[in-house]
């Protein structure tokens, strides 16, 4: 097996060093290797000790025929698409990938040494290859990755918690129920878009027709109108960012014209009721979210029941799940999100948010939606939806303590640097 270090401790064009190490990964996946396994990410002090920020390690198992060296030249082009410019030694950096590991072999070179020299001594390195491969044996000292962790100097090394994906909101409506009308043009909508990649977004959002209680139809052309500039003006970018575009849409054939734009995800509040839904993803790769919904956006509120509201919305959405299978679409693009505030009050709200787990359960991540939503009044007190940012963030950070896979959230930045401090926190000192 190859192994791969990667450290950050400085922002790079593509975010904060966590965000970087993500998207790195993902680079070097684009350029042929193949990831089968990946540590948790970790907080890690500089070394030597300095003033510098503190760096994010992570490492991970690839699987590749090319030489070490054609290995070392996709690292160095890697670095190079994040920013790294090379400068004095233990500087700090935007991005640093090592190759760690190279099966058995040992590997001295002017320009490649591997393992190592000083890699049985580097908590940082040690700590995160203990996540995916313990038993490994170095191959020059004969010691296990675990033997070497144990003796190593743990301390200010500490591994995250895992923090779910980021998906910002992108309404392209005049109605939508907590900004619309602000981003209801091609123009402003793509740069609202830019502006969530910048604060961090890992998914985009994008829709044209309002769901919100109460909300009107509107006809499929003005959806597309709405929706299909801002598409195809972001596919491209997007996809050399590493980030997905997600079409939030009811109907078929937006789904289909979407795709065909460079959209990278389906958001569906009905769970692809609709057949022809079903037929116009089945063919694609795109992962699908489905979502739970009791009645329509016209009368979902109206007094909405259920005789056990986890078990229920977790039944309904186990079928949805099967048909979807049933009808050509792999479980492995399967999305499950409860529907916070579609059909519920705030008590099946907040009971759907702490079932995070038994939703999980059931197979497939999970995504949770519950930015500026009503029920965070009813929790605390009534205002507009602009004024429910510090509740919307709790709620992510809820999300995030069950295990949720991704949060769709208005305030990315408030998002997603409340998710940081909460993963730092409730992470593990190795010391």
């Amino acid at each position: 097996m190859i192994y791969v270090a990667l450290g950050a401790n400085l922002p790079s064009s593509e975010g904060a060093p966590r965000e970087t190490l993500r998207r790195a990964v993902s680079a070097l996946a684009a350029r042929g290797l193949t990831i089968s396994a990946r540590s948790r990410l970790f907080l890690t002090e500089p070394v030597p000790r300095s003033d510098q920020p503190w760096y994010a390690n992570q490492v991970i198992a690839v699987e590749s025929a090319l030489t070490p060296h054609q290995i070392l030249s996709i690292l160095l082009d890697v670095e190079l698409q994040f920013g790294r410019e090379r400068s004095e030694r233990n500087a700090a950096r935007t991005l640093d990938l090592d190759l760690i590991g190279y099966g058995s072999d040992i590997i001295d070179t002017p320009d490649l040494v591997v393992p190592h020299p000083r890699m049985h001594e580097r908590a940082f390195v040690l700590a995160p290859l203990a996540d995916i491969a313990p038993s490994w044996r170095h191959p020059v000292n004969g010691e296990t990755v675990s033997l070497m962790l144990a003796r190593s100097d743990r301390a200010h090394v500490r591994a995250l918690r895992t923090v779910p994906l980021l998906m910002g909101i992108v309404n392209v409506t005049p109605d939508s129920f907590s900004d619309g009308g602000r981003y209801d043009n091609a123009e402003t909508a793509i740069a609202h878009a830019r502006q969530l990649m910048e604060e961090g977004a890992d998914i985009l959002d994008i829709g044209g027709e309002s769901t919100r209680p109460g909300a009107t139809p509107v006809d499929i052309e003005t959806e597309w109108q709405r929706v299909g500039p801002v598409i195809e003006a972001l596919a491209e970018e997007a996809k050399r960012r590493y980030r997905l575009i997600s079409i939030d849409t009811r109907h078929a054939e937006i789904m289909a014209r979407a795709l065909a734009a460079g959209a990278t995800m389906i958001n569906d509040v009905t769970a692809l009721d609709d057949p022809a839904s079903r037929r116009a993803v089945a063919d694609h790769d795109a992962p699908v979210v489905l979502m739970h919904m009791q009645g329509d956006p016209q009368s979902m509120q109206v007094n909405p029941v259920y005789a056990d509201v986890v078990k229920d919305v977790c039944a309904e959405l186990s079928f949805k799940c099967e048909r979807a299978i049933k009808d050509g679409i792999a479980a492995s693009r399967l999305w499950l999100d409860p529907g916070i505030g579609f059909g519920k009050t705030m008590e099946h709200n907040l009971a759907l948010l702490d079932a995070t787990p038994q939703l999980r359960a059931l197979g497939f991540p999970v995504l949770i939606g519950a930015s500026r939503k009503i029920f965070i009044r009813g929790v605390d007190r009534h205002g507009p939806a602009s004024e429910r940012v510090a509740g919307s963030v709790s709620a992510a950070l809820s999300a995030a303590q069950r295990g949720a896979d991704a949060v769709r959230v208005h305030d990315v930045a408030q998002t997603r640097q409340a998710l940081a401090v909460w993963s730092a926190v409730e992470g593990q000192a190795m010391s």
